[in-house]
């Protein structure tokens, strides 16, 4: 079996979990042959599958309760309200809770953001 070959019958196991789950038992019987070339035991295969349904758990919360915030929209929002010239260390005190960026980051966004412009140490709002 070439390597390309394992990570098909491990992406089809992994799909196969996510629809129908089995026991590592039964997952590691069944495909005895794959385990065995890979090196795996019972209790490896065991592990393997807890590890995969952990993940899919802390996928399913992370999308859940995630919230990606328009970073942009608060820019051109706070530049708005502060008469479309704020300087970008007080820009960084601003942001939502939970958003951590660096000024390299907001210079990049700004670059990239027709609205925005950076002007030496000041971020600046284009009509």
């Amino acid at each position: 079996m070439a390597i390309s070959s394992f990570q098909y019958d491990l992406m089809q196991l992994i799909s196969q979990q996510s629809i129908a789950p089995k026991s590592a038992e039964l997952v590691f019987s069944e495909h005895y042959a794959l385990w065995q070339s890979l090196g795996f035991s019972q209790t490896q295969v065991a592990l393997w599958l807890a590890s995969l349904s952990q993940k899919n758990q802390q996928n399913e919360l992370s999308s859940a309760y995630q919230i990606t915030p328009d970073i942009a929209a608060h820019l051109v929002s706070l530049l708005q309200q502060a008469g479309g010239r704020m300087p970008l260390a007080q820009v960084l005190k601003k942001l939502p809770a939970g958003i951590t960026t660096s000024e390299q980051q907001i210079r990049k966004l700004a670059h990239q953001h027709p609205q925005l412009d950076i002007k030496g140490p000041l971020l600046i709002l284009l009509n």
